[in-house]
């Protein structure tokens, strides 16, 4: 019954965000526990987290040491440094009767393939989780590992529609995607966010001397380039034409010109080899914004435009903050 109820409410889920969203609250009709996490491995620990009404306090960095202490006993690798994102915290779980915490606690490893995935915890206050209950997760862990791994092959599947063809990274439409929901989670979660928007100078005059091959060659050369630079987590779209976007989440002002700084000196050192046995320098501008609480996506790309004009006007090769 439970396997039944987690298809038919899971089958539709877009997003392992949404997957865990309707999971955890079916797991609750046949198993109590106060607080569920699952823990993605990715470059980070994701963190997508079920409480009952009343337990945002539960929450804490008692909470995020367990599931390091837990993840190490498990898994054979240290996370003592591995930074904790949290990618949706939900307390929507219905009341019971009593208190609620993080006393006892059971867990099942979440697979994809022949690899370690992640891993399902639950906690609560009382009482101590029972074998058969412990039975019931690893079930439930196996049926969600196989709808995760379908929400990753529908991914993959439309990922063809948001790369861009020439360059082989995110193009505009996954960027308009994608900006609303950093700037969503960086207001509700109160974390620094930043944009980055740059393009290559003179580079009308690159395709008009060189010829549109080259030009085409500049725009993958950089693009593999620019990615070396930056983190997982950082996402780098093709924003139109020459004009390229890195969405920055967990950066301020500072790390952001950082980013500006790294991205530029590693241009600056890209050589691109022509017809005549020449070699051909690059050169780009940025400009840099950093997200305000009440900023819209078209308030932040406005401002780094405005930026990246500034440093053209002020001779280009440069960033503006």
């Amino acid at each position: 019954m439970l396997i039944q109820e987690l298809t038919s409410r899971a089958v539709r889920s877009e997003s392992v965000g949404d997957l865990f969203s309707r999971a955890f609250p079916t797991l609750l009709r046949c198993l109590p526990f106060d607080v569920g996490v699952a823990v993605m491995l990715e470059q980070n620990l994701d963190l997508y987290i079920s409480t009952r009404h009343g337990a945002e306090s539960l929450i804490s960095d008692q909470l995020v040491a367990r599931i390091r202490k837990t993840l190490e006993e498990v898994i054979p690798l240290s996370f003592a440094t591995t930074e904790v994102v949290v990618m949706s915290e939900l307390h929507d779980l219905w009341d019971h009767d009593g208190a609620v915490g993080i006393q006892y606690e059971t867990h099942a490893l979440l697979q994809q393939g022949s690899r370690i995935a992640g891993l399902l915890l639950l906690f609560r206050e009382t009482p101590e989780f029972t074998e058969p209950e412990h039975q019931i997760l690893e079930i439930f862990s196996t049926q969600v590992s196989l709808l995760s791994d379908t929400i990753e092959a529908r991914a993959k599947i439309a990922n063809l529609a948001d790369t861009d063809d020439l360059t082989g990274i995110w193009n505009k439409r996954y960027f308009r995607r994608q900006l609303p929901q950093e700037i969503e989670r960086a207001r509700t979660f109160n974390i620094p966010l930043a944009l980055l928007l740059f393009d290559i100078d003179e580079f009308k005059q690159i395709n008009d001397g060189y010829g549109h091959v080259i030009g085409d060659v500049v725009l993958s050369e950089l693009c593999g380039v620019v990615r070396e630079t930056l983190r997982p987590t950082d996402i780098l779209t093709r924003f139109g034409g020459d004009e390229f976007a890195i969405i920055l989440p967990h950066t301020d002002s500072a790390g952001a010109i950082a980013v500006a700084e790294r991205v530029i000196k590693f241009v600056r050192a890209l050589s691109i080899p022509t017809d005549d046995d020449g070699a051909l320098q690059v050169a780009i501008s940025i400009g840099i914004a950093e997200f305000h609480h009440d900023d819209s996506g078209n308030d932040l790309i406005r401002r780094a435009d405005e930026r990246l004009y500034q440093s053209k006007r002020q001779g280009k090769n440069r960033y503006t903050a």
